[in-house]
């Protein structure tokens, strides 16, 4: 009658059991651990945003969608963009202080006399802030 193999003779036949076994626990505790992390890190909207834009100034639109790079001033044409266009859409300019593009679409709304109703309507988000 042939010899039944025990548990701990199988492992010993075939050693690459326990070390498969072993492997496939620890990804399984890998992957536990980063579901858990990502749950844990809360990222407002305006953090994602500001983390995945690839320049300043950057418009993005009401559902997080970056739409546009670059500054927005209509030539020749006498046009209250922020209360025509971007507050209605509720389309955010994210920016950063020491860009000078930036600079230069914050003075363009300045000088239309526009640029506090846009900051009220918090459309406006410093990235350098948010990024903190």
């Amino acid at each position: 009658m042939p010899k039944k193999l025990t548990t701990t003779g199988k492992l010993r036949k075939n050693p690459y059991i326990v070390t498969t076994f072993t492997l496939g626990l620890l990804c399984l505790l890998i992957i536990a651990g980063n579901i858990i992390e990502n749950r844990s890190i809360n990222k407002t909207e305006n953090e994602i945003l500001c983390s995945v834009i690839s320049s300043t100034p950057a418009w993005a639109d009401s559902n997080g969608k970056i739409i546009q790079y670059g500054v927005l001033i209509p030539q020749n044409i006498p046009i209250d963009v922020v209360n025509a266009v971007l507050i209605p859409q509720r389309v955010k300019m994210l920016y950063n202080p020491s860009c000078s593009a930036c600079q230069r679409q914050i003075d363009y709304f300045k000088e239309q006399g526009t640029w506090e109703q846009y900051q009220k309507e918090k459309l406006v988000i410093n990235c350098k802030e948010v990024l903190k």
